[in-house]
């Protein structure tokens, strides 16, 4: 029988008990660090959530926007008007130009890829309006663009 505390023997060496106890806790903080990052991973998950929640409910009408621009965001005819004033006389803008700038004097983020692009396609739809009523009239097309 092994004395105490000898250790057992490992390639023909003894190692002492306490190295394997230290290598054992070592094993299972070791397990322990993993459980709790994978808890943290799903706690930053649980957040970013909740962040987005508390942002659509703290300034819901930035949020809306995204979304309802083609069914009321604007009056009727208020794009088409803020067009008009933006062109003015001899003054020649891509569907993008005055798109901007409604977004800019509504206080939404030009930033925004998806926003923008519903607002080009109100912009696109009042002026074609507009022109049917003579008040703007295509020069021509640029890269996909009304000129």
């Amino acid at each position: 029988m092994p004395r105490r505390g000898a250790g057992r023997t490992i390639g023909g060496m003894s190692e002492p008990l306490i190295v394997e106890t230290l290598k054992r806790k070592r094993a299972e903080i070791l397990g322990r660090i993993k459980a709790y990052e994978a808890q943290i991973a799903h706690a930053k998950h649980d957040l970013a959530h909740v962040n987005a929640t508390i942002e659509l409910f703290a300034a819901p009408e930035r949020q809306r926007a995204r979304y309802i621009v083609s069914h009321g965001f604007f009056k009727k005819g208020e794009i088409a008007e803020i067009c008009v004033q933006h062109l003015g006389v001899g003054a020649e803008m891509t569907t993008r130009e005055p798109a901007e700038r409604i977004m800019v004097e509504r206080d939404l983020q030009i930033t925004d890829r998806v926003l923008r692009n519903s607002v080009v396609f109100e912009v696109v739809r009042a002026l074609r309006h507009a022109k049917r009523h003579k008040l703007v009239r295509m020069v021509e097309k640029r890269q996909g663009m009304c000129v």
